[in-house]
């Protein structure tokens, strides 16, 4: 998925373009901020604030008849991060190869402000050990997913430089595979420098009135994934699930759902504590079912999509009532999806999900 996400913005270029109509970049950024402590027992361990610095190299292609055209022409690039997590001696550093799509919010010539989305694998230098680093609750492996949110400021100086300046929040934790798994989240003030591999203007931001659409779909998903049900416990336990989501595109790059899931959670036990726990835990209590209503972003064959729900069947009681899950999708052919999420409670993701995905398309006609 990580693969896709990034080969979206080379591989889906529908029509050719002039080299002048391709603006590739070079950009670096220094980071300096918080460690957000979501956990009382951060709050005690956290001596010193984060700091780290951040590499990226992206395009943005200004052709007039590809999908990037209704999102006002992203940049879309891959990046490299690292960072300190305000104890070296515990917590140690973090790093992160990730694709990212920076959304454009305004441009002009000379300045441009835009979000950024990014996602991709981290890796921890510290993560608790049994022997040696007990007070790591935050990372239980070496291995993490990476989540990153900013928002971005360019000013063009000169004609191959500008200057970069961000608000950004990072996140690292392995979704549950290895306890414990906090995770971690920094909020940092970013200051850098922005090289433009051409001398070409920028082009303005520019209205267009995206397709509407009329299409409504039902997606079903099958997804896995495993989760280490608690830090003084190897064991890791299976979770599986199927959701099915009904899907109003009001354009062809956006559509807005609700869903039903449904949950095997096998580490639920051990997740959500017990005051006294039993050898054996039936399936019921391990069961789950939400409703939940979605967003997606549709960026060629990829979409990125975002789903907030609510249980309505309870094994052992959650931590949380509601649960968030986000993830990517993509499309490998007209009906057929790879689907990559991370389920989480609050700040903390409870198991990756790997699965497969179908879409029964109904009503196709265009307004």
């Amino acid at each position: 998925m990580l693969i896709s996400f990034s080969s979206f913005s080379y591989a889906q270029i529908k029509t050719e373009t002039s080299s002048s109509q391709k603006h590739y970049y070079l950009t670096t950024r220094y980071h300096y901020g918080i460690v957000v402590p979501h956990h009382t027992s951060m709050a005690y361990l956290i001596e010193d604030y984060s700091r780290g610095f951040e590499i990226t190299v992206g395009r943005s292609n200004f052709g007039k008849e590809n999908w990037e055209r209704y999102f006002n022409y992203p940049e879309l690039g891959v990046g490299f991060y690292y960072g300190t997590f305000g104890n070296p001696d515990v917590y140690g550093d973090g790093m992160a190869l990730f694709p990212y799509c920076n959304f454009n919010i305004y441009r002009s010539q000379k300045f441009t402000a835009h979000y950024k989305v990014s996602l991709g694998i981290g890796y921890a230098t510290k993560p608790f050990r049994m022997d040696e680093n007990i007070y790591n609750s935050v990372f239980g492996s070496h291995l993490n997913a990476y989540v990153g949110f900013g928002l971005i400021f360019d000013y063009r100086l000169l004609k191959k430089w500008s200057v970069s300046t961000a608000l950004s929040l990072n996140h690292l934790s392995n979704g549950g595979i290895k306890k414990p798994n906090n995770g971690i989240n920094t909020a940092t003030l970013t200051i850098g420098t922005k090289y433009h591999f051409n001398t070409n203007k920028t082009v303005p931001s520019t209205k267009y009135e995206t397709p509407k659409s009329k299409l409504k779909e039902l997606l079903f998903v099958g997804f896995c994934g495993q989760n280490q049900g608690a830090s003084y416990s190897p064991k890791s336990y299976p979770s599986l699930g199927i959701s099915t989501t009904h899907l109003w595109h009001n354009t062809i790059k956006r559509s807005f759902g609700i869903g039903v899931d449904m949950m095997y959670f096998g580490g639920a036990p051990y997740l959500y504590f017990q005051e006294k726990e039993k050898e054996s835990y039936s399936f019921n209590e391990k069961f789950y079912g939400g409703l939940f209503i979605a967003y997606h972003k549709m960026m060629g064959k990829t979409e990125m999509f975002l789903n907030l729900g609510a249980y309505i069947i309870q094994g052992i009681k959650p931590s949380q009532p509601i649960y968030p899950r986000v993830g990517l999708r993509y499309n490998i052919t007209n009906h057929l999806v790879a689907h990559f999420g991370i389920k989480a409670s609050f700040f903390t993701a409870e198991y990756l999900e790997f699965g497969l995905g179908y879409r029964l398309k109904y009503k196709t006609k265009q307004k």
